[in-house]
């Protein structure tokens, strides 16, 4: 639980920040942060591919998915900015790249501490499929590379599998189109059938203060001035 000393000053920088950004992109973000949500969460396995790494980041950010995971085990994870769109800067990336490190091990206990069901996706195994998946908990959805898919590691520690039915020749979709795949089925579902699938008020918050940040030039400056002003002590917790 967010302290309310806390809880206050994220708003108060909130409603100064804001005061640097037009009521038509306030209203923009208010906008998206009510379809944001944490429920679901893409998890990406050495994808290193530029296009298609990016590709998915872009994908997430349209169906409102906040989080996605990186594994960097043995490839680096590269951001194409022509085929982002500016869309990395609206969603959380979080990095487990740790040399000489089983990061997919740590990626994963991670995501069980903060309560997700871990899902392998994979076209090798009769699973779920984005149509019968149970959304009754939060998802965090395991993704490989194109050539070699998720490692035997990634799939041992899965709770369960997923996979897209697929009725031609080719035995799979590639790896953007099947998180666009995915996401799409599900998002669409987690509105439908769960009532607690956006954010609460203190991460709204959160996210809120940290958009109006990337917004507003130098809002670093802005808000110690503010604070300084003010005699308020910048707590850890929102830094």
């Amino acid at each position: 639980m967010v302290p309310q000393m806390d809880r206050d000053i994220t708003a108060l920088l909130s409603e100064h920040l804001g005061s640097f950004i037009t009521s038509h992109k306030r209203d923009i973000i208010e906008r998206v942060l009510d379809h944001r949500t944490d429920r679901l969460a893409l998890v990406l396995e050495d994808i290193y591919q530029p296009h298609n790494a990016s590709a998915t980041i872009r994908t997430c950010e349209c169906y409102g998915i906040q989080n996605i995971h990186i594994i960097e085990n043995r490839n680096r994870y590269e951001v194409n900015p022509d085929v982002v769109m500016g869309s990395v800067k609206w969603v959380t990336l979080h990095r487990y790249r740790t040399p000489e490190a089983d990061n997919t091990a740590a990626c994963i206990a991670q995501l069980r501490e903060q309560g997700y069901r871990i899902i392998a996706t994979t076209p090798h195994k009769e699973g779920h499929t984005p149509d019968n998946l149970s959304l009754d908990r939060p998802v965090a959805l395991l993704f490989g590379t194109e050539e070699q898919g998720l490692t035997s590691g990634a799939l041992a520690a899965a709770d369960t599998t997923l996979r897209i039915p697929m009725f031609g020749f080719t035995e799979s979709l590639n790896i953007s189109v099947s998180v666009a795949v995915t996401f799409s089925h599900l998002v669409r579902r987690l509105h439908a059938e769960r009532e607690d699938w956006r954010l609460n008020d203190d991460r709204r918050a959160a996210l809120r203060l940290l958009w109006y940040r990337r917004i507003v030039k130098k809002s670093e400056l802005i808000e110690e001035e503010f604070l300084r002003s003010r005699g308020i002590q910048r707590p850890a917790d929102i830094s």
